[in-house]
């Protein structure tokens, strides 16, 4: 069976799992889904996404789980803007069907895709959530990593190295735990960027070469590539241009060659500012152009305005004043742009975050009122079962006191008969016949108890299934 079949079999025997029993099936299916060709990963999210569209109204957390699965399939694919939109949809409702694990799983692709934006306020608040949910849950491992190796990069970004290193480790002791090489490797740069950031070389190179070495077995270009990269940029940092450059064309080559657009934007800023320090002008403003173009494809602002304040440089560098003013200015209005766009997003989230807020508070009262109303049917019941057998009871002494007249009515005539029979009275036949008349007198009475409840029982049975079929009956014309 290939690895496409398997996950739509596991898709397919999600489908009929209790809601309790999802992340048994949803969390294999993802964490292998990250490694399938993106037509495969296309055809996997379509056809499950298909069916839960169809019983959303039977299967809602179902619903909400094929969304985020196409939310992850257009983050793989670095279409963040789509997915954003499919991972907002499904967090508001995990939250409003109160399921703490799909939150969670949303809540860390939402921040991961917020740090591409370079929104590290918002990012670091959401992702941490999810990190928090993920852990608490117990059931999604590599995705906690996932969120913690998220957060240990915002944290680089931030200077907090101290914090960075201890979500790179928890990143990398729970990726080794579960054999997930991808988040490994991750970790692994991560611990490297710190250690070059803190000016230890050694460490650094050790790091970035295990995860090399990791990559290259498990055979992933992706990972490959970034190894490289890092590789490359430590070399930079030693001032061994040469090596650097041949690194970071390696991974160039590898991530346009496989289609690693978002990658390869960034491989080119490398290279054009190695080129910038070496003042190879012709060849940056080469690279940096590449770059550009690249970045405006996959529409990714920060990124192009990164690259419009280093070809500003370069052009002033090399005099042409005009085009470095041009450049400049587009620089600007990206970033004002980016700027404007996070702060409507951070809205947006406001306004989420309150409706979740609302909804749980709804959903507490309601769950409140719910258990209340239980409650008071379950005392209710309890009166009307205790008056039901009180009635019962008094119906049956009163045939049991009727039976035993009869009994001693018949007692005496039959006794009357037989003594007449002896030769002389027996008072000890008469007490006897008495006597097992009284202890006979409760058996009749229970029994009689029971026969009663019974016909009550039946009754009411009998009226239940009168008042479903009246309701099932179609209203007719």
């Amino acid at each position: 069976m290939t690895e496409p079949e398997n996950i739509n079999q596991m898709l397919d025997e999600l489908k009929s799992a209790p809601v309790s029993e999802i992340s048994k099936y949803i969390y294999p299916a993802i964490s292998r889904f990250r490694f399938l060709a993106k037509p495969e990963r296309l055809e996997c999210a379509r056809a499950f996404y298909e069916w839960a569209n169809e019983n959303k109204a039977h299967e809602p957390v179902k619903w909400c789980y094929a969304e985020f699965l196409f939310g992850l399939y257009h983050f793989i694919n670095e279409e963040h803007e789509t997915s954003l939109r499919f991972l907002t949809v499904a967090r508001k409702q995990f939250e409003e069907l109160d399921d703490r694990e799909g939150l969670g799983l949303c809540s860390m692709l939402i921040g991961a895709i917020y740090r591409t934006f370079c929104n590290f306020d918002l990012a670091l608040k959401i992702l941490v959530e999810g990190y928090h949910l993920l852990r608490q849950s117990g059931h999604y491992p590599v995705f906690v990593a996932a969120a913690a190796n998220s957060i240990a990069n915002i944290n680089v970004d931030m200077r907090n190295y101290e914090e960075a290193i201890e979500m790179f480790r928890i990143a990398l002791d729970i990726s080794e735990r579960e054999h997930d090489f991808y988040f490994n490797i991750y970790a692994l740069h991560g611990l490297g960027k710190v250690s070059m950031l803190q000016k230890n070389m050694i460490s650094a190179r050790d790091y970035f070469e295990k995860a090399q070495a990791l990559a290259e077995k498990n055979e992933h270009p992706m990972q490959i590539a970034n190894s490289l990269t890092e590789l490359g940029n430590l070399h930079c940092h030693q001032q061994d241009f040469e090596k650097a450059e041949q690194l970071h064309k390696q991974a160039l080559d590898i991530r346009e060659e496989r289609n690693l657009m978002g990658g390869a934007v960034t491989n080119c800023i490398h290279l054009g500012e190695l080129y910038m320090k070496q003042a190879r002008w012709t060849e940056s403003l080469a690279m940096l152009n590449r770059g550009l173009t690249i970045a405006e494809q996959l529409r990714v602002k920060p990124k192009m305005y990164q690259v419009h304040q280093l070809l500003s440089e370069v052009y002033h560098s090399t005099g042409e004043l005009e085009k470095s003013l041009h450049h400049y200015k587009l620089f600007h209005e990206l970033r004002e742009q980016v700027e404007q766009e996070d702060s409507t997003r951070k809205l947006a989230d406001a306004k989420l975050i309150f409706e979740a807020e609302q909804t749980k508070k709804e959903n507490i009262i309601i769950k409140r009122q719910k258990a209340e109303i239980q409650q008071k049917n379950i005392e209710l019941q309890e009166t009307i079962d205790e008056l039901t057998l009180a009635r019962v009871s008094r119906k049956a002494k009163a045939l049991t006191l009727i039976i035993a007249i009869m009994l001693f009515i018949a007692e005496d005539f039959v006794l009357g008969f037989v003594l007449r029979n002896l030769p002389s009275n027996n008072y000890f036949l008469s007490l006897g016949v008495k006597m097992v008349i009284i202890f006979s007198l409760s058996p009749i009475n229970a029994a009689i108890e029971r026969y009663l409840l019974k016909r009550v029982i039946r009754k009411k049975k009998h009226e239940e299934e009168l008042l479903f079929a009246e309701q099932t009956i179609p209203a007719t014309s």
